[in-house]
């Protein structure tokens, strides 16, 4: 390691446990890290740099910053049209997912970004109280803007990004007699939503923007046209006679500026696209014993968390959180009910809009009355006997007498 090395041939040092590697490119010095304790992979690290240098096909990558990977990604978003991008009060684009790796990466240079920083990153994350598949969302977010910079030139090498295990499919769904009386408790201008969810399997997304010119009601049909789902793909839903009598009665209060079939009138009496309504759905699952307000907790301490005094007298109070059914519960209810209706697991899955087998399949969750209908079936079999045919199929014959 300390002997000297021939003009061009560049130079290999040691910081801490960690080797260097040195060479010129376009007459500038350049050093960087081999990541590595090991002499001779560093060696062929400085190796393949200075045949990247002979070759002309070398880039300085030391100032390439995580705030430059981030720009580009952004535009990525922005030249495919991908609708998650929003933006904030400046205009600015915004995604939950990149401002969580903003705040820990910010003014890192992308040689700096490798697996252990990665790592402290979602221990960092997951101190926060974020869940596993939250913290993935921005892992993956993060090894995306890398394969960008590689794709075009900007980076040659991409580190490894550690993932998370993540959660077991949540399993919620509504019964009949669930879904009545939720029907029953919520405000009017949400029953359709409701019912839309709970028949067609759709996306809240998908519901609350649906409007008039996209349903042939004489038909049984709406359309959900590309650009306006998820996944950027086109469907066709059919509408059983309840949902479809719910639509022709919305549609008869419809006022001609709103465009929108899932409507609520405000104070002055205009009609105006419904928005979130999370307070009013937690308060009345809440109230039918669909869900539960828990004190948060600490995910780290263990101690409950208190909700910031609303003035300077204002004493603390303990901050709460919601336990239980969600909207999205819909979205497993009318899969379930399109296979239980015989329905072709194909079709349904087109109709639900799901892309993959696997997804789909976390969607058909099997309930306790699933399991007692199998329960009973096998009961019907035991005790009828064997009607397949196989209990009086001829006893096998031995070779000896064969022959």
């Amino acid at each position: 390691m300390n002997e000297k090395r021939a003009r061009g041939e560049g130079r290999i040092f040691k910081r801490g446990n960690t080797f260097w590697i040195q060479f010129y490119s376009h007459g500038q010095q350049i050093r960087a890290s081999a990541g590595t304790d090991d002499e001779r992979k560093a060696a062929k690290i400085l190796r393949r740099r200075l045949g990247e240098v002979e070759a002309e096909i070398h880039r300085d990558t030391r100032r390439v910053t995580y705030e430059s990977l981030r720009e580009n990604y952004y535009l990525d978003y922005e030249n495919n049209g991908l609708k998650p991008l929003r933006r904030d009060r400046e205009g600015k684009p915004y995604l939950d997912k990149v401002a969580r790796l903003d705040v820990f990466f910010a003014g890192h240079r992308a040689s700096e970004i490798d697996a252990d920083l990665i790592r402290r990153f979602t221990k960092d994350q997951q101190g926060r109280g974020l869940a596993n598949g939250t913290i993935n969302r921005s892992i993956s977010a993060l090894r995306r803007m890398f394969n960008i910079a590689k794709h075009d030139g900007t980076l040659r090498n991409v580190p490894h990004f550690p993932m998370l295990k993540g959660a077991a499919p949540r399993q919620g769904f509504f019964e009949r007699s669930q879904y009545e009386a939720l029907s029953q408790s919520l405000p009017d201008y949400l029953r359709l939503p409701l019912a839309l969810g709970s028949f067609t399997a759709a996306r809240l997304g998908e519901i609350l923007s649906l409007q008039w010119s996209r349903g042939d009601f004489l038909e049984g049909t709406t359309n959900l046209r590309s650009g306006e789902t998820k996944n950027d793909t086109a469907r066709t839903i059919p509408l059983v006679p309840q949902l479809r009598n719910l639509l022709i009665e919305q549609r008869t209060k419809r006022q001609p500026d709103c465009p929108y079939a899932c409507f609520r009138l405000d104070s002055k009496g205009h009609a105006v696209k419904v928005g979130s309504f999370r307070k009013a759905w937690q308060s009345r699952c809440v109230k039918l014993g669909l869900g539960r307000m828990e004190p948060a907790v600490d995910p780290v301490t263990g101690e409950v968390l208190y909700a910031p005094p609303r003035c300077p007298r204002s004493k603390p109070k303990t901050k709460m959180v919601y336990r239980g059914m969600i909207f999205h519960d819909l979205r497993r209810t009318g899969v379930r009910n399109l296979v239980r209706a015989g329905v072709s697991e194909k079709v349904a899955q087109t109709i639900s809009g799901h892309k993959t087998r696997a997804v789909f399949e976390r969607y058909n969750i099997v309930s306790q009355s699933d399991v007692a209908e199998a329960d009973r079936k096998l009961a019907v079999f035991h005790d009828d006997g064997d009607k397949t045919g196989t209990n009086d199929a001829p006893p096998l014959q031995s070779n000896a007498a064969v022959n």
